[in-house]
């Protein structure tokens, strides 16, 4: 028999999963009973998932009211992609100067070379892949305040900005990218490097801005 903590993380699991497979569109109500009659259990632990889910930026609570999948705009993802931009080029400067090992790194790169973005549970799987690369990059920074502050940005909105329905194509220009950004924290050129990781990321929130004219 599952646990309680095993429950609660696959109701988690199954429910941003279908948040970001847009099976429950941003505003719609989540039901606690509609919830615990679909996965078999009493309310405690969709209680709990939920909680989580808004913790982690994919769930609004309303007193009440309930719980509805929450609505992000494109300026507000616009917003977010631009001091993700900045926190993230100052973490590979950093890097640099610590001459941090790349190795973590390269098998994270490794593990979504092998992912298939014809299956959509391997696309989710890119997708966390993706974010814990981007996270690393921050956190072996050594910079406290600066993970506490990407956390703050990052961790409320994490998959919903690293999801990409990517072609085979798309991908392979990511991962080519982010070999590069690789190659020059190993020559430890931050110069360079810390340009190319700015312009990687730059042109996210371009394309934020284009969708909203």
């Amino acid at each position: 028999m599952a646990t309680r903590t095993a429950i609660i993380e696959q109701i988690y699991d199954d429910i941003r999963d279908k948040i970001l497979k847009n099976e429950y569109a941003p505003g719609s109500k989540l039901s606690e009973n509609s919830l615990s009659s679909d996965y078999n259990c009493s309310r405690t632990p969709v209680r709990e998932a939920i909680k989580r889910l808004e913790q982690d930026g994919f769930v609004t609570v309303l007193p009440q009211s309930g719980s509805y999948v929450k609505e992000l705009t494109l300026k507000d993802y616009q917003h977010i992609a631009e001091v993700r931009t900045y926190l993230e080029s100052l973490a590979f400067r950093l890097n640099c100067e610590n001459e941090v090992d790349i190795a973590p790194f390269s098998a994270i790169l490794d593990a979504m070379d092998s992912c298939d973005m014809e299956k959509p549970n391997e696309v989710m799987t890119f997708s966390d892949l993706h974010f814990q690369f981007h996270l690393e990059m921050v956190k072996a920074s050594g910079n406290e305040i600066l993970l506490t502050t990407y956390n703050r940005l990052n961790l409320n909105t994490n998959s919903l900005l690293f999801y990409q329905r990517l072609s085979t194509q798309g991908k392979i220009q990511t991962q080519e990218e982010h070999r590069k950004i690789l190659d020059f924290l190993e020559k430890r050129d931050a110069t360079r490097g810390e340009k190319f990781m700015f312009a990687h990321l730059w042109r996210k929130r371009n394309a934020y801005r284009r969708s909203r004219v």
